[in-house]
């Protein structure tokens, strides 16, 4: 899980360029970095969870 969202931080960050790099349009650029963004926010819940079984 650890790796997963180290993963999405490295999305993120590519993210930046692509938009800065004018690869993609503003309008992709967030809905984009909104998705990864939502998708760490779970992992990071995901892993909260599996830490409480243990």
């Amino acid at each position: 899980m650890y790796i997963a969202k180290a993963s999405a931080g490295e999305v993120r960050s590519q993210l930046y360029l692509a938009f800065d790099l004018e690869y993609i349009i503003k309008e992709e650029f967030e809905m984009l970095l909104e998705s990864v963004t939502e998708i760490s926010k779970l992992l990071s819940g995901f892993i909260k969870y599996l830490s409480q079984k243990s």
